[in-house]
């Protein structure tokens, strides 16, 4: 194995190790923020954001930070293509705006949630029904 290898190997297994992690954040029983255990924030930009504040952004309470949501939750479901294993569309087809729509629907029910945490909670409810190759 080259070294490139070795290196992209070693990335990925740090992004798988992310994901895993923000995953297992989303099913604790409890409300959990995006977090270390060491208890400094992980999530960067909108994905720290609370549900209730990416609900209001999504209503047109703050117009400027709506392509922000949106990059985000884009950028999250584009990660997850790349770093979950024989996932090659975690939305099997399904628009981004698809995504928006179930991640803010479960914001509305759990407002004190972060927008991080609500995303791993739809690529978990999506994995199984995830397209693994290109139609």
């Amino acid at each position: 194995m080259t070294r490139t290898d070795r290196t992209r190997v070693g990335v990925h297994c740090v992004l798988i190790t992310a994901l895993v992690a923000a995953v297992a954040l989303a099913l604790m029983p409890s409300p959990a923020t995006a977090k270390s255990v060491e208890g400094r924030f992980v999530a960067f930009g909108p994905g720290n954001w609370s549900c209730a504040d990416a609900v209001a952004v999504a209503k047109g309470n703050h117009p400027g930070s709506q392509g922000k949501l949106d990059g985000f939750i884009a950028g999250y479901l584009t990660a997850s293509n790349v770093i979950l294993k024989n996932t090659y569309d975690i939305q099997a087809g399904e628009s981004a705006s698809a995504a928006r729509t179930a991640v803010l629907e479960f914001c509305t029910e759990h407002p004190g949630g972060n927008l991080a945490n609500a995303l791993a909670v739809h690529t978990q409810r999506q994995y199984p029904d995830r397209q693994s190759v290109p139609r």
